[in-house]
């Protein structure tokens, strides 16, 4: 294969997801917490260890298997000079809710709740989810609006949930508020339920990926042929798969990965280094084709795990 030939194959367009083992039990815990009409859960893990994608899948699992609820997902956005009145901006935004400039914040509120109100009734439930994508950006004031938000649905009979996914951030904001007079009531209300998002963290979990490209992946659709298979189709046919190389991909993953991402890797550079292997032997391909050692660390060195883990640690040394 050629490179125009590879870049509509969704490895390369990055049209696909693989369920991992933390994504599942992530999707697991938080449609449980949902259909169990808890109030708050936020997921935190380190940076480009797939939260955003596993929030993605969550959404669509609630739109797939839980229709009786209304969903708004968002991702927080922090504006420099701000205190207050952030998250409702955004929210609004989302809802297709505009305000006026000269609107006061209770008119805001009130003009938003409306509008859940109306979407509920629309679909036949009494249940909001709103999911927060870098919920360490939120502001003591932000929480503060969707306790109000929250609770002027509350007498309106409907249900709020904020399922949540940010990063170790998510601790400083949860002491700042801690020392408020109403922390404990903002806590109370999202902050209860920490869960960890981890990134690949053992052997097990990089083959569940590497079984995924072998064998469970699917394209073109119902054909049943594997990424694998149809990217390197004479190798795939001699035997070839990226699961037979599980070990060397492993250990050269983890000589690069530094810091909290050692034997915790950013599945972001775990599938670039993935891809990068898939187009090497897609162009290379060949009935005895193999993976050399050589080609297995270079891939792991031009997916940047090296100079991206090392440049995480120093941000948060710093922070």
């Amino acid at each position: 294969m050629d490179m125009t030939e590879l870049q509509d194959h969704p490895v390369f367009t990055r049209d696909f997801t693989v369920m991992t083992f933390a994504m599942a039990e992530a999707c697991e815990i938080a449609v449980d917490a949902i259909f169990m009409r808890q109030t708050g859960i936020v997921f935190y893990g380190l940076s480009r260890v797939g939260k955003t994608y596993c929030l993605n899948e969550i959404k669509n699992k609630l739109i797939g298997f839980m229709p009786r609820t209304y969903v708004t997902h968002i991702e927080v956005k922090k504006k420099d000079g701000t205190y207050t009145n952030n998250i409702i901006w955004q929210l609004g935004k989302e809802e297709n809710c505009y305000f006026k400039s000269r609107d006061i914040v209770i008119a805001k509120l009130d003009s938003f709740v409306e509008r859940i109100l109306l979407r509920c009734h629309e679909r036949g439930c009494n249940h909001w989810v709103l999911l927060l994508d870098e919920f360490q950006k939120l502001r003591y004031f932000d929480l503060h609006l969707l306790a109000d938000i929250f609770n002027m649905l509350q007498r309106k009979k409907i249900t709020m949930t904020v399922l949540s996914f940010g990063m170790d951030g998510i601790f400083d904001l949860r002491d700042d508020i801690q020392h408020r007079d109403d922390g404990e009531l903002l806590i109370g209300r999202f902050m209860t339920n920490f869960i960890e998002f981890p990134g690949c963290r053992d052997k097990a979990s990089l083959k569940l990926i590497l079984d995924a490209f072998d064998r469970s992946s699917e394209f073109p659709e119902s054909s049943g042929i594997s990424y694998t298979q149809g990217l390197m189709p004479r190798a795939f046919s001699s035997g070839f798969s990226l699961v037979q190389y599980i070990q060397p991909i492993w250990s050269a993953l983890n000589r690069e990965a530094l810091g909290a991402y050692h034997n915790n890797l950013p599945l972001e550079h775990v599938f670039l280094s993935l891809r990068y292997l898939l187009r090497f032997g897609a162009m290379n391909d060949a009935p005895d084709f193999k993976l050399s050692q050589e080609a297995i660390e270079r891939a792991v060195k031009l997916s940047c795990i090296k100079t991206f883990s090392l440049l995480a640690g120093e941000k948060k040394n710093h922070e």
